[in-house]
């Protein structure tokens, strides 16, 4: 199963990818383990640019889309207009590619939010956008006083990312 997050807005916000570092190389330079490129390096000479990333690290970051209608009923979570779906590595933070997946989504969040705005975030499993979320997760994260919840005070954005991640059917209030 895939656990699905989500960011709500009073403002509309940006599409697309955000934290990563891709190069882009020709086709014709990529030596790839078991595959042949032979037939795509004829079709276009081997000058077509592709995207590639160097680490691991490089390819984490977070995606941001349209919601579609699939997870519409997700909606009622939020108390914002604008509902998004964020795709990245946001349920651990084991790994310092996870870590800079939610390094991303909180600067994505901190770049966005108006001064004394909000902004909400809510996980669950797919297939599950419909069931009630669990109060008991609920946390408010505010980026202005770097307050975690009640009892966590942060030295720092990276504090944050090596601390967070979301979980199934939380809720997440993001203040600034």
């Amino acid at each position: 199963m895939t656990l699905h997050h989500f960011i709500g807005s009073n403002i509309e916000l940006p599409i697309g990818s955000f934290g990563k570092n891709p190069t882009y190389k020709p086709l014709s330079e990529l030596k790839l383990k078991g595959i042949s490129l032979d037939k795509h390096l004829k079709k276009n000479n081997g000058s077509k640019l592709v995207k590639v990333y160097e680490t691991e690290e490089d390819a984490n970051g977070i995606d941001v889309s349209d919601l579609i209608s699939g997870y519409e009923p997700v909606r009622n979570k939020f108390t914002t207009p604008f509902v998004y779906e964020v795709q990245g590595y946001l349920h651990a933070n084991n790994t310092s590619g996870q870590c800079k997946s939610i390094k991303s989504l909180f600067n994505y969040i901190d770049e966005h939010l108006l001064e004394a705005d909000f902004i909400e975030i809510y996980s669950c499993w797919d297939g599950h956008e419909e069931k009630e979320k669990d109060d008991s997760k609920d946390i408010v994260i505010n980026l202005s006083t770097l307050q975690y919840g009640n009892h966590i005070r942060l030295k720092d954005l990276n504090h944050l990312c090596e601390t967070f991640f979301l979980d199934d059917k939380q809720y997440v209030l993001v203040k600034k």
